[in-house]
């Protein structure tokens, strides 16, 4: 017993030396107590934008601000002061500065005045986080970079590094911008250029009607034998993205529309049935589904009966919702007797395969229900 009473207070001064050479904050203090304490101090403030919930804030409070080199280097330079930002007096400061706290957890430095400076987003180590911090004081910041950026620098260099910073800040929308603004004038063969390719790829990849996606899906043996891409992540990127685009054709065709829009979601279709005719991973599916969207959108039902018996027979369409969604088409529109009682003995099989969901189930019964009355 004498041995645990040696040892636990040895634990407890062990854990309080931890903690008093660490990160020394104010914690959800009033703001204008901290602005007043900076003053008085003639420091710059350090602020932790936390929320209860957050795992990587956690990892910052408990593995990174307790750390020794962390406390050294805030404690001499800031105030410093963290904020749950969902509630009490973190509710307040996150409206003095609106927009800035995107995600958790989020820095922000200010001057005395409470001007921001800089800002980062996210978890890092240590060192890492000590670096960046002293890379926005020796004023490359997304702000002063911003400045120089509207003011029309487009030099490579300094894209780079307001690219960088802004991810950084995880600052999305204008990180997609800087990189398009960029992009603009150049030829798309700029691409395979690993460096650019490394911090445009991200966004170029999300939408398939851009000229810069089309150039990605035709140029993917260029990319893999510069060792610029995985090939793997990248054809699974781009299937997901055109699986989407066909969704949306699918979903709109199920609304009533007008000429000029049927006449739209055609272009569409034919724009992306180019594209998936290129060989990557996934497209066939995708490609297999756009083709049934089509006779939708021509209105031929008699097309559409031939081109779904064969692609539910060869698995290429597997989607229950989709396919229950063009079953009750083809119900409701298809005159032959014998193509409407085959349509409900396909539905008869594909409920029974298909999701045990009842608003799933009760979409097969429908059309069974469909048939029945229009062959009786």
């Amino acid at each position: 017993m004498r041995k645990i009473f040696i040892v636990i207070p040895i634990f407890f001064i062990s854990l309080l030396s931890f903690a008093q050479s660490g990160t020394r904050f104010m914690d959800n203090r009033p703001w204008k107590e901290v602005l007043e304490r900076a003053k008085r101090e003639n420091k710059m403030i350090f602020v932790d934008c936390y929320t209860s919930w957050c795992g990587p804030c956690k990892q910052l409070a408990t593995q990174i601000f307790p750390q020794e080199k962390m406390g050294n280097y805030l404690n001499e330079r800031f105030v410093n002061v963290k904020y749950d930002v969902e509630k009490g007096e973190g509710l307040i400061f996150e409206k003095l500065y609106p927009g800035e706290i995107k995600v958790y957890p989020t820095m922000l430095i200010l001057n005395v005045k409470g001007e921001l400076i800089h800002k980062i987003a996210g978890t890092r180590s240590a060192d890492k986080l000590i670096a960046d911090i002293e890379s926005g004081l020796q004023g490359t910041t997304i702000y002063s970079l911003e400045k120089e950026f509207n003011a029309g620098n487009r030099e490579w260099g300094f894209i780079r590094n307001y690219l960088d910073m802004l991810e950084k800040a995880t600052e999305r929308k204008q990180y997609e911008k800087v990189a398009r603004a960029y992009m603009a004038p150049l030829p798309l063969d700029t691409l395979l250029n690993g460096e650019i390719w490394a911090r445009m790829g991200k966004f170029i990849t999300k939408y398939p009607y851009s000229k810069e996606f089309q150039f990605t899906v035709e140029h993917l043996d260029d990319l893999e034998a510069r060792g610029i891409i995985d090939r793997y992540a990248l054809e699974a990127r781009l299937s997901e993205e055109m699986g989407f685009a066909v969704n949306l054709v699918y979903i709109a065709s199920n609304q009533k529309c007008s000429p000029d829009s049927v006449a739209l979601l055609q272009k569409q279709a034919e724009y992306l049935k180019q594209l998936l005719k290129n060989p990557v991973k996934g497209f066939p599916q995708s490609l297999a589904e756009l083709a049934l969207v089509e006779c939708k959108l021509h209105q031929n039902a008699d097309r559409l009966y031939e081109r779904f018996c064969i692609l539910v027979e060869c698995g290429f369409a597997d989607r229950d919702i989709f396919l229950a969604s063009m079953l009750k088409y083809l119900a409701e529109h298809l005159e032959d007797p014998a193509r409407l009682r085959h349509c409900a003995e396909l539905a008869r099989q594909l409920k029974a395969t298909a999701s045990k969901a009842s608003w799933m189930q009760d979409s097969f019964d429908e059309i069974i229900k469909i048939v029945d009355n229009k062959t009786n």
